[in-house]
């Protein structure tokens, strides 16, 4: 069977799943900035994009068959050119917890590839940065549902289809995950406040257990390095 990702490899896969999100992040950026009137399709399109790079970039040696990948990516397609041709709000919540769900599915991957495969590398340093923004980016997912199910649940946002108020509410994830709290969108119902101090912790824990393990992995790294080093000496001192 013909490999169908050459260039991706568990060498480099985190740095087409940098590109990918911050080709979302700008998309949407460019989107509100200029107030396009095609922004949902720009949103949708950047947005399959990016799911579709994280499926296929993301390590995941033990869940990877290539029928479901396939699978998956069909999916996110035909929802978002559906969404594109029509609009309907049942549509837009499946579209919503849709890619909720696969945002959260490839941080759990990414975490894993990073933390528990191997020596640190520029390639984990890099995916340590894209878990970071998938957090931010699946939380703010998790706001636009909310707003989709209870409208004028967030002050400072207005009332629009949910692609109008993607960078507004990932830019709230992006300064609560940080702890910033400029104070320009705010929270107005308890479901969205609970989210909002639950996004501050995960962003606190998550920094402070990444140092702590990226330390401790290249600290065992270093270790075992050593410990070879002394049975490879200790070897040829045997030998003569």
């Amino acid at each position: 069977m013909p490999n169908l990702t050459p260039h991706i490899t568990d060498q480099n896969n985190f740095t087409w799943l940098l590109g990918a999100l911050v080709f979302f992040l700008f998309a949407g950026a460019v989107a509100d900035q200029f107030a396009l009137s095609y922004t949902n399709l720009v949103i949708n399109v950047a947005l399959m994009i990016t799911l579709v790079v994280n499926i296929w970039a993301v390590d995941n040696q033990r869940t990877k068959v290539l029928s479901w990948k396939v699978g998956a990516t069909f999916v996110i397609a035909l929802t978002m050119i559906t969404d594109s041709v029509i609009e309907s709000n049942v549509l837009a919540k499946f579209q919503l917890i849709l890619s909720f769900v696969f945002l959260c599915l490839t941080t759990w991957q990414a975490w894993n590839q990073v933390m528990f495969t191997g020596r640190v590398n520029s390639n984990k340093i890099i995916g340590a940065i894209c878990i970071y923004l998938l957090i931010g980016l699946a939380w703010g997912f998790a706001y636009l549902i909310v707003e989709a199910f209870i409208p004028n649940s967030m002050h400072g946002l207005e009332q629009n289809q949910w692609q109008h108020n993607t960078d507004d509410l990932i830019y709230y994830s992006m300064v609560t995950l940080t702890t910033l709290g400029y104070g320009d969108i705010t929270p107005a119902q308890p479901i969205v406040r609970f989210l909002a101090y639950m996004e501050s912790v995960t962003g606190i824990f998550y920094t402070t257990v990444l140092v702590a393990s990226l330390i401790g992995i290249r600290l065992a790294g270093v270790d075992s390095s050593k410990a070879l080093e002394k049975m490879d000496a200790s070897t040829q001192t045997d030998d003569e």
